[in-house]
């Protein structure tokens, strides 16, 4: 086997492992939206980690296929410094082997996967909102006491309705 072909099947290996973290990570987003209606903190908590994980695994893996690029990129003569995969593959050819499928699936995955992030961000935007109106209103529920004397030197920051205003 040639450099070039060695290249394009160390290549097509990373932009597998891309597509099957990317098939994780959508479904994890998918099970994050029934989560974001359920408020669970704890279970919140851990998919944010697993994303976390998943983000980790996905900038190793953008790495070593920026790497892959780059040296077949230095084998078909081609320099620059971000090549980018379809400009690879029309210089290959042929000799692109599974890429172009690789490649096209992953882009749609991606496309995909963009769309349940951006969905469940405004979810959770909304949500927020919601929250703050809610903190706002009660705080506007919890009279301020009005009052002479001693008593009446008190901040807001103390008394009744004292942890809905600091909330806010």
């Amino acid at each position: 086997m040639t450099v070039i072909g060695k290249n394009v099947a160390r290549l097509e290996v990373v932009l597998q492992a891309e597509e099957g973290l990317y098939l994780r990570l959508k479904s994890l987003l998918r099970r994050e939206e029934s989560e974001l209606i359920g408020l669970d903190a704890d279970v919140l908590e851990s998919t944010v980690e697993a994303k976390r994980s998943i983000a980790e695994e996905a900038r190793l893996l953008e790495e070593s296929r920026r790497v892959l690029t780059a040296e077949l990129g230095d084998s078909l003569g081609l320099a620059g410094e971000d090549l980018k995969l379809s400009i690879l593959m029309s210089h290959l050819g042929e000799g692109a082997g599974q890429l172009p499928m690789i490649h096209a699936r992953l882009k749609a995955l991606i496309g995909t996967t963009q769309a349940l992030l951006e969905a469940n961000e405004s979810f959770a935007n909304r949500s927020l909102k919601r929250v703050h109106e809610t903190l706002r209103m009660l705080g506007q529920a919890a009279p301020e006491e009005v009052g002479y004397g001693p008593s009446s030197h008190r901040s807001s920051s103390v008394g009744r309705g004292r942890l809905v205003r600091q909330a806010i």
